[in-house]
Order: C-alpha cells, then sequence, then structure tokens
C-alpha cells in the first residue's frame, strides 16, 4: 500500500477532506443532493450566524455524518469547506490545524 499523504490532524479536518471528496468526485452538485437538505441547509444557515465559541462547540458535538453534511453545504455555498471558521483563525487552527497556541502557529506559518 503506497502512503498518498499526511493524515489529518484534528477530526474536522478529516470530515473537511471527506467533505471535499463528495463535492469533488460528483457525488454532491448541488444543494438538494444532501441528504434531509432542508434540515441541514437549516442547521447550516443557524450556525453561520451563530457567534465562533457556540458554533464551534456544536460543531465539537455532532455526529461526523452530519458535521459532513454541513461542510459540504459550506463548500457548494462558499467554495470550501472552511468557510465555518472564516471570522475565527483561532478557532481554525485549534479544530482544523490542531495548534493549539499562537507560538505553534508561527512556527507552523515560518515552515510553509
Amino acid at each position: 500500500m503506497l502512503p498518498t499523504a499526511v493524515p489529518p490532524r484534528t477530526r474536522i479536518a478529516g470530515l473537511a477532506v471527506r467533505a471535499r471528496n463528495i463535492v469533488d468526485s460528483g457525488l454532491c452538485r448541488r444543494t438538494s443532493a444532501v441528504p434531509d437538505w432542508i434540515a441541514r441547509l437549516d442547521q447550516y444557515e443557524h450556525l453561520a450566524a451563530a457567534p465562533a465559541t457556540d458554533r464551534r462547540a456544536t460543531l465539537a458535538i455532532l455526529e461526523d455524518h452530519l458535521v459532513v453534511d454541513l461542510l459540504v453545504l459550506a463548500y457548494l455555498r462558499h467554495g470550501t469547506p472552511y468557510a465555518l471558521w472564516a471570522d475565527t483563525l483561532a478557532g481554525f487552527a485549534e479544530d482544523v490545524l490542531g495548534v493549539t497556541t499562537w507560538a505553534q502557529l508561527h512556527r507552523r506559518l515560518d515552515a510553509t
């Protein structure tokens, strides 16, 4: 077996990769292709309007398949599954990258 890439750092990173693969492979090309799309779209709108701390806490407790559906909707609407972290760089660093301190974040950014 050939190694493909570095494994995702966090649960959210892995789910975001899954969401991107769903859209990029053509399995889901429009909002109505998401399972139970009306309810998921409503959840996405409420989540996007919530403060960043509430949004992050909600994403942390939701089941994986629900988070994937929400990230698919974000990708279809905004071109990135990470749209829910657009207003919180620290949240993105912690939830997706797995970096918990600014010093670690700066070292990562300087390395790239």
